[in-house]
């Protein structure tokens, strides 16, 4: 038995037919693309602004953890609102920053773990390098 070759040829997809996939509306739908502009640019100040010691940087980084820790719905540009829009968990959103906050102030505390020597200068202990065997 064999195949037409019509029969193997894929079938065609218009552009209207993928509105309703999980991403096609957000390419479509240039509310959504805000959304997630909105959300990648706090994203971004949250990662900029955690180790500014400035207080502009301070007072940006507390702004934007508190649009992610907040719960309402008012507006479109909600924390909430975009993840509802866009079919994200919330909750995954914050704990991937927390966990990237916990890190970030793990390595900081072992930076500021320096010792001192008997002569009263103060070092960082450090370990050699290994040598990659091919």
């Amino acid at each position: 038995m064999q195949l037409l070759e019509s029969e193997l040829a894929p079938d065609s997809v218009l552009p209207v037919q993928l509105q309703d996939a999980h991403f096609g509306g957000a390419r479509i739908q240039p509310e959504k693309r805000l959304q997630v502009a909105v959300l990648a640019d706090a994203v971004l100040t949250f990662h900029r602004s955690a180790e500014d010691p400035r207080p502009r940087g301070r007072r940006r980084f507390a702004e934007v953890e508190a649009w992610f820790a907040s719960e309402e719905t008012d507006g479109p540009f909600a924390f909430v609102s975009i993840c509802q829009s866009l079919h994200f968990d919330p909750g995954y959103i914050r704990h991937g920053l927390r966990h990237w906050r916990a890190r970030l102030e793990a390595r900081a505390q072992q930076k500021r773990s320096l010792r001192r020597d008997s002569s009263g200068t103060r070092h960082q202990v450090q370990l050699p390098r290994l040598r990659r065997v091919a």
